[in-house]
């Protein structure tokens, strides 16, 4: 992808993970960048960035962001888990031209057939509760809020996996590996998930912040619509108007799957064990990534990524072989998250 005219961008969030990605890409393609954040993580990037210490719950948070609206020619959002986080922005924001909103597939309504398109029938998916409905809901109001004020993007992702991965998922299940603790397999783990890397979120927000939305009198596409001929970020703008986009590997692996090629790269002996208690194997009808039995429900998830295709990102090729290699190192690098527990719903099975 060709060098893009530097942008000053705003990161919401920015110290970790994914917000980390996007502000290290940013700087790799000459942007200036500003986050907001808490202050609870440290901020040591290669090159300076601005830092607004703060909350978007703050009023004094958005009167300083209004202070420097004119300023910002896109905004990535990584930190909106509720309608109220989106309004409070978009009230303090209202004519940026480019905005990013980083999203879920857990918006859609469980589909019996797979892939699921941008146009699937949306939710939320009753499995992820409130974190699904609050994620709906911020779509909601960017769909509301911004009309046709630019070009506002929904990222749609399914799991994310990288190094140091807030949501342990690679690291809850090589840390056991890696000391011979037996998995346990909700419904024996046949589900069929999918997953983005963490780089490929990064590259994907700021290919899209540097796409200029389309001139005004050019006709918007339907919300839910991939456009059948979209072209490379490079040669063409975006349409104005809410524009999902799912973002997502190929790559379909199962939960035993995922088990066994963690175990390859982690060159340990697998010990796993089938379990009831349905998808979540505890019963419930709701997944808690915070007590779980396995870091995955057993619930197939499968997004269709054929209009991240034919926009022509040029996201960085990353297998899961490769993600997992990736957090394994950093796991045996840091010595402090090699030192786990079980859950409690795992002890139910134990």
């Amino acid at each position: 992808m060709t060098a893009a005219a530097p942008l000053d961008l705003l990161v919401m969030g920015g110290t970790r993970f994914m917000g980390r990605a996007v502000v290290e890409r940013a700087l790799a393609r000459g942007h200036r960048v500003t986050i907001v954040h808490r202050g609870s993580h440290r901020s040591d990037f290669d090159s300076p960035v601005t830092e607004v210490l703060g909350d978007r719950s703050d009023p004094a948070t958005l009167s300083a962001l209004r202070a420097l609206g004119d300023r910002f020619d896109a905004v990535v959002d990584l930190s909106a888990y509720g309608a109220e986080q989106t309004r409070a922005l978009c009230a303090a924001l209202p004519d940026v031209p480019r905005f990013v909103h980083v999203s879920t597939g857990a918006v859609y309504a469980p589909q019996p057939t797979f892939p699921w398109p941008e146009s699937s029938p949306l939710g939320p998916a009753p499995l992820w509760g409130g974190y699904a409905r609050e994620k709906l809901a911020c779509e909601a109001a960017l769909r509301e809020l911004r009309g046709e004020r630019g070009v506002t993007w929904a990222l749609r992702l399914p799991y994310v996996l990288g190094p140091r991965n807030y949501a342990p998922r690679e690291e809850f299940v090589l840390n056991r590996l890696l000391d011979g603790a037996e998995l346990l397999l909700p419904g024996g783990g046949a589900a069929l998930i999918q997953f983005a890397d963490v780089t490929q979120v990064g590259t994907a927000c700021i290919a899209l912040a540097e796409r200029p939305p389309a001139p005004a009198l050019a006709p918007a596409a339907p919300a839910d619509a991939a456009p059948a001929d979209a072209a490379p970020a490079d040669a063409a703008p975006a349409a104005s108007g809410f524009q999902p986009l799912n973002v997502a590997t190929t790559e379909l692996v199962s939960l035993a799957g995922f088990v066994a090629l963690c175990a390859e790269v982690a060159r340990t002996p697998v010990r796993t064990r089938p379990v009831g208690g349905g998808p979540t194997g505890t019963g419930n009808d709701v997944f808690d990534a915070a007590d779980c039995v396995f870091p995955f429900p057993n619930d197939s998830y499968v997004l269709d990524v054929a209009r991240l295709a034919a926009l022509g990102l040029d996201l960085p090729e990353v297998s899961v072989r490769e993600m997992i290699a990736r957090a394994l190192t950093a796991l045996r690098a840091d010595p402090e998250r090699r030192r786990w527990r079980r859950t409690e719903a795992e002890k139910t099975w134990l």
